[in-house]
Parts: C-alpha cells; structure tokens; sequence
C-alpha cells in the first residue's frame, strides 16, 4: 500500500468523473462500489522486491497515482505530491497444499478490495503478491475508480511487464516520457466545459432521453429504499468455438462486438419483459487522442442506449438499427453522464440508479496477456466489490475463450432468476449467430443449454487458411480469394479491381490490411517489396502463388540490421537514387511521377528484431546505420534524400553523415519537418494545446473536403482517431495491424532521439515542403531551420494534409520541383512519368 507522501507539486480540477465518484463516495463513506478488483496470475521469473520497484517506478511516471482530493467552497481539486512511497503486501501460500490456494486467494481477493481508501489522501492503488510457486503467483490489484478505469489495467499491466523484463535484462525499461499527465486532461475538459464545446452532444442526448422510460427487471423481493451495492457475481462459459463464430458473422454484417452484444441483449430482455423499449448503459472508454492512451486515469464515460424493439423484427433488421444507436452515440459521447442527468432535471431516486438500471459490457479483456522476456502475466477473472447497477452484464474474452458475467444485486434477484436470464441471453446469442433471418420471437424462452450446441463449420478465412495449408490452390482460384480481398479492402465491386493497387484508391494503410489479410487466408505473407515490385492484381497473384508452390526465397543474414532497403521503381545501373526515408508507402505515388531514368528505393525498418535493436541506439548511430545500407548498395551513385516529418529529420542527419565522409547528397528534402530543439524546453500544457491546435485545423480542413463531395464519410471518418476507433468497433474498418502498429513505434523512437541532441548547420542544398498541416508561420520561419540550412532554402506550398500530400495531391507537383533542380545538376534529361502519360 502506499504510504508516506511528500508536498504537494500540483493541482488541477477534477474531473467530470471524479466528480460524480466524489459525490458517491461521500454519499456512502467506505463502500466498496467504486472499487476495482483485477487479478493476474504471474508465471516465470520475478522476485516480490522488484515487483515492488516496479510498481514504484509506476507511481513516479503517473502523476494520477500520486494524486489527493480536497475540497473548498468553490470546488473539489486534485492535488500531486512529489512522491508516494509504495508498499507492496506479500503472502506465501507455498506451504499450503495446492488444493486449497484457489478458495484462499479469492478470500483474499475479497478482503482487499473490500477495504476502503481514504481520497483525501493520495496512492488510491494497493496490490498483494501471493506467492503459489516458485515461478508461479497471484498479483492481486485494486483501485479506486476515480483514478483509474478499464483501459488504464491494460496501461498497468503493460508498463509493470516492461518494467520486469528490463530489471531481469539489467537495462532500462523501453518506457518513453509521458506527454502529457491526468492533470492536463482536467485542463483541457474544463476548458470545454467553459466554452461551450459540448453543447452539441449535450443537446443530442437531451433530445434522444427526454421522455425516455425507466427500463428496469422485475425484481424477486421489494426494492430497498435505499439502494444497495452489495451483490454476487455468475459466470458461464460460451461454446469454444463462438470467437470464430462471431468474428465471422460480426465481419459479415459489418458491426462490432459491442454492437452484437447490444443487440443480442436488447432482443433478449424484450423477451424477458416484453417491453418495446429497452435501455441500458454502456461504457465509452473516452480515450480520444493517441497521448491520452499512454495514461492511468478515469477517463471513461457512460453512454445511456436507448434502443426500441419490434418483436416481429429480423434479428439481421434489430442489430442493423442497434448499430446506428450505437453509432450516433460514441459520436456524441464526450458530453459527462453527469451533465446528462442535469440537463433532464430527472428527480432523485435513492433507491436507483439516475437513467439506467442495467449496464452492459462487452470487449476483450484490457490486459494484453503475453511474456515480457521471462515474465508472463496472464488475466484472471476477478470479483465485483460492490454492485452499483441492479445488473452489471460482461462478456468478455480471453486467450482462454469467451465468458458471460452477470454481477447482479442478491437483495433484488434470486440466483436462479439470474441463473435463467443468462441461459436466454446464451440461447439468443446461439440464434443470432446460427438464423440472423429468424425474428426476435422466435428467441426460446426454454431451450436445451447452450453448451450441448453443435459447433458450427469454420468461418471462410480459416477454411481457407486450412486449405493452403493442404496444398496450394490453383492459380485461378487465387486469384479469385485474393480479388475478393481486395474488393473489400477497396471497397469497390471484384469486377472493378483489376489494375494497380494505388491507382484504384490505395493507400499505405489499405495495403498493409490487404497483405495481412492476404497471409490469414493464404498462410504466407508478402514482402513489401515484392508487393511493390508490382502492385497489380495480376501480378500480386503471380508472386504469391509462385511463393505458395515453391516456398520463400532464401534470405540473407540481417541479424545486426537496422534499416532495409526496397525498390520503388527501378532504373539502369548507375542511374541516380532518390532515397525516401521510411513509411515506403507514402512514397509510391512519388515514384510512379518520376522519371524513367531515376531509381526511387526506401530505406525503412522491416519487423519488430530490427525495431528492438534500433531502440538501443541514438539519433546519431541509427543514421549511420543507413548510411552504411545506402553506401553498400549504391555506392558513389548520385543520390537525393526525401524524408516526411521525422524522416526529413534522418534524411538531414544521413545527409550530414555523408557530406563528412566526403560523399554529400545532391539533394536534401524535407516535408512538414520542423528543426527539432523548438520541442525541448515546451511545457506539457504548451505541446498539448499544440496537438489540439493542429487537430482542430485537420478536422476543419476534412469537413472542407466531406462538403465539397472530395471524400465520403468512411474516409472523412479515417482522418480521426475517434472516427478510426468507431469504425473499426462497427466492423467498419480493419483492425490495426503489426506493421501498421510497427511504422507508428517507429515515429515515435525517431522524435523522442531527434530532441536529445542539436543539429548542425548544414552547407548542401535542402529544399522544404510545406503542407496545409503547418500554417504560414512554418513557411516565414523556416520551420525553425535558418540558422542551419542556407538563406536562400526555398520552402514550398502543397496543397495537401500532412500525408496526403504525398499519398494523393501533390505526388506530381513534389517530383517535378526535385527533377527541375536535378536537371540542373545535370543528373536528369527526361521529363518526370506523371508529364508524359
């Protein structure tokens, strides 16, 4: 537990959350309600001490961890002290027989998270340590809610392994700064708070509740005047084979596991009550921009569902109006619960819960269960200390399969009533899945359990899968598997896919998702190379299915490497060499403008080996790394450097690297990439109004676009994070893939090197590019570079977005200014591709 905390260095408001948890908390003193209980099982190597560091070093990185709560006439505030002295409690079962360690460590569990916190104090986290095995244990957690939520165990778990691992390695841990801490978030939300920025939201769920009923069970004993928090929990499996099941159905009808999970629970409750309309809760994880992923903290939002029911519906007509009820409501969910409730001015009940009496949950779990070296955290489920709805309903998955949870209050419900109502929401699912065709009345009230339910036949992707795994297929029909892959990724009829991949509407992105799922139907992945190579259906086709016949080409030694070269567009030997500098798709539009007698290759970082070596070495060593790839391959060809934001750094650095080996480049380019030391010395407040800043000229600049008919709404909703997230929990959009996780890890490694160290001045030729991303003070300051780079470095306008000037827009402007200045050295006769077509 924590114990002995020095002076307080900080304090902010509190949240919209904290708020509401502070209201109950003082309302019941010491319910365990707002407590959150999580359970690992830790396998491996570790030792309780360094668990504890861990932790520790934890507390140091997250402000909220370190945080109090006081309250004054004007407000309740958050208040960081500089430091909290952690303590971790340690028990050893060891000497007990094994037989009897589960029943003690789930009494245990329920001992620890029945213990109250005193918020006026800070360190709201406790964790036991209880040792089973030599190399085997519980790590037994709780929290108070108003300083952490669901995702926030994911952060914890990832955090305490990398932790781990770096102790047991001797080194330390790969755990970036953080950009921003909880305290900036409270900023920013009473910022929008004060300026009216949520009214929108505010008035959406006014009008979508206002009249709304009260959905409730009917309960097995009177409901107490005073509402209870104290309950039980049920848990039932689902089949083995119902994540198969689901993902291929859920990819079918376009929706999510949460969109599938409301349906199904909705369907299932009308049959239960026979009501019209059934509402729930349903938590919104309001973690909306990248930095704020990185943080522990509450962040979450409740979102109250309001969704009708026609008992002579389709099940395949219910889920696709669940799904635009779920929609419409993460598109509104940064308005609080709270100011939801007191926009309606609905009277107080001390015997319910305000709007909804039921909460739903569906998701996998928040903790990524993997090893961190010899270290490997698994999830465990863990028990509710208190029960704030009459029923909480989780279906969650694990690497171990799928589970239904109901925690339930045992002073308003029967456990067979609870027993009976989990049956029918397995049987609905089991319909659901098996008829979307059969009607919301044809769900059984009584039917034969779930778990004596045949399994039903792969979904087509890992029949597939099977099938390559057999023998390869014929070149026609892979041809028609990889098609109808591309059709979907496309979003464009089968018929119309024929041709290059970029010219039907490709992107980087698109084309990582193709190839990944190119390899989960096929069972082989293809180089980016080789895909580049010839980015043609046809010849796509040929390359896999030559690699599916005659196996993977024998590779060579990279096991020191960093960087990989690919070709983009090939020429004659001895030709000049534009090397682009990373993300190899952002430069295929590049190369198709250049002309026939320049090579266009990327140096990039291939797979995770080369990222986990390239994450021990500084700005300085990884551009010599690529100086030595570029000088092997091309020796003393006549070369120009291209790099986008953070690769225009390395483009710059490489350059300087060889102009003091006396091989200088003809040509240096930099697109939207700012002289790195102006990052240093700026606040956390002053680089996260920075962010919000860009991010509000972005989405202004694509609701242009969406007016003007430029893109449609799935594209305008891609430009977002919060729009990429809706999406893909629709089913809308591919799930983020290795490779693109991959290029993002590599970013952020390059920004967090450039700002260790000054560049020096630079005497060769560079040229800036400027895109609608910066506004035109980056134009009249250089990007921060005129007291390294010449006086008279040009800096021109693109008419694009950050990437998309690249990708689509100004591909052709870009390579027509690089050859002019090429022609004048001499290094090119040719006009470029895109000026002869």
């Amino acid at each position: 537990m924590p114990l002995n905390f020095s002076e307080v260095i900080a304090r902010f408001p509190a949240t919209s959350a904290q708020r509401r948890f502070w209201f109950q908390e003082q309302a019941k003193p010491g319910d365990p309600e707002l407590n959150i209980a999580v359970r690992w099982e830790i396998r491996g190597a570790f030792k309780a001490a360094d668990i504890e560091t861990a932790f520790q070093q934890i507390a140091e990185r997250h402000e909220i961890l370190r945080t109090r709560f006081v309250e004054d006439a004007q407000d309740l505030w958050q208040e960081v002290v500089h430091q909290v002295r952690f303590r971790l409690g340690v028990v050893d079962l060891r000497p007990m027989p094994a037989q009897d360690h589960e029943p003690r460590v789930a009494a245990m569990a329920r001992e620890l998270a029945a213990h109250p916190f005193d918020l006026n104090s800070p360190g709201q986290l406790r964790v036991t340590l209880v040792q089973l095995a030599a190399d085997r244990a519980a790590l037994l957690i709780v929290a108070h809610h108003i300083v952490f939520d669901g995702f926030s165990i994911g952060v914890l778990g990832h955090e305490l392994g990398q932790i781990m691992q770096a102790m047991d390695e001797g080194r330390t841990p790969d755990l970036p700064d953080l950009a921003l801490q909880y305290g900036d978030f409270a900023l920013w939300e009473r910022e929008l708070e004060q300026t009216g920025a949520l009214d929108e939201d505010a008035r959406y769920w006014d009008d979508k509740l206002r009249g709304a009923p009260y959905f409730e069970l009917p309960t097995d004993f009177p409901r107490p005047a005073v509402r209870a928090t104290s309950g039980k929990t049920l848990i039932r499996p689902f089949p083995s084979d119902f994540d198969t099941r689901m993902n291929a159905f859920n990819k079918s009808m376009g929706i999510s596991f949460f969109t599938l999970g409301a349906a199904v629970m909705s369907a299932a409750l009308h049959r239960w009550t026979g009501a019209a309309e059934v509402s729930f809760a349903a938590p919104a994880a309001g973690r909306t921009d990248i930095e704020i992923e990185k943080l522990i903290g509450v962040f979450i939002n409740t979102l109250a569902l309001r969704i009708p029911v026609q008992p002579d519906a389709t099940l395949r007509a219910h889920l696709a109006g669940v799904r635009d009820v779920v929609q419409e409501g993460l598109l509104h969910q940064s308005c609080p619960f709270d100011a939801v409730v007191r926009r309606l001015k609905l009277p107080r009940d001390s015997s319910r819960t305000p709007l909804v009496s039921i909460n739903l949950n569906m998701q996998r779990v928040f903790l990524q269960e993997r090893s961190y070296g010899r270290f490997r955290m698994i999830s465990v489920p863990s028990h509710m200390p208190g029960v704030f709805y009459d029923m909480n309903v989780q279906i969650i998955g694990r690497d171990a399969g799928w589970k239904l949870m109901i925690d339930y209050q045992d002073s308003l419900f029967r456990t067979d009533t609870v027993e009976r109502l989990a049956d029918l929401l397995l049987r609905s699912f089991e319909l659901c899945l098996a008829d979307p065709d059969a009607t919301l009345a044809d769900i059984p009230l009584d039917a034969p359990a779930p778990d004596l339910v045949q399994a039903a036949p792969a979904a087509p992707a890992e029949q597939a899968r099977r099938n390559a795994s057999d023998a390869p297929p014929d070149d026609a029909a892979l041809h028609d598997t990889v098609r109808a892959i591309w059709a979907d990724v496309l979003n464009l009829p089968a018929e119309q896919c024929q041709g290059d991949f970029f010219e039907l509407g490709g992107y980087s992105l698109k084309a990582l998702r193709m190839i990944a799922r190119t390899e989960a139907e096929c069972g082989y992945r293809m180089p980016l190379a080789d895909f580049l190579a010839d980015p043609t259906l046809d010849g796509f086709v040929r390359t896999l299915h030559h690699a599916l016949v005659h196996g993977d080409d024998p590779q060579e030694d990279d096991s020191n490497r960093l960087w990989d070269i690919l070709t983009l567009k090939p020429a004659h030997a001895g030709s000049p060499v534009i090397a682009t500098i990373n993300q190899p798709f952002l430069y295929h539009a590049l190369a198709r403008s250049m002309s026939d007698d320049l090579e266009v290759v990327n140096i990039f970082v291939p797979d995770q080996p080369a990222f986990e070596r390239l994450k021990q070495q500084d700005f300085d060593a990884i551009a010599a790394a690529a100086v030595t790839q570029l000088q092997a391959r091309f020796g003393a060809r006549p070369m120009v450097l291209c790099g986008h934001c953070v690769d225009g750094l390395m483009a710059l650095r490489i350059a300087q690297k060889l102009d003091a080996a006396g091989k200088a480049p003809q040509l240096v380019v930099m697109i939207d990439a700012w002289e790195p030391s102006r990052f240093i010395g700026m606040s956390r407040r002053a680089k996260f109004q920075r962010r919000w800043s860009i991010r509000t000229r972005r989405w202004t600049h694509y609701c242009s676009e969406k007016l003007r008919g430029r893109i449609g709404w799935t594209d305008f909703l891609l430009k977002n994070q919060l729009g990429t997230g809706l999406l893909r929990r629709l089913g809308r959009a591919e799930p983020e893939t290795e490779a693109e996780r991959l290029a993002i890890e590599v970013n952020y490694q390059l920004v967090r090197e450039s700002r260790k160290g000054p560049f020096a001045p630079y005497q060769g030729e560079v040229i800036l590019f400027r895109t609608l991303a910066h506004t035109a003070e980056a134009q009249a300051r250089f990007f921060g570079w005129s007291d390294h780079l010449a006086p008279d470095t040009p800096v021109y306008p693109l008419s694009g977005w950050h990437e998309d000037a690249l990708i689509k827009t100004d591909a052709e402007r870009v390579s027509a200014i690089l050859e002019t200045r090429m022609r004048r050295r001499g290094l090119t006769d040719q006009p470029s591709a895109a000026r002869t077509r």
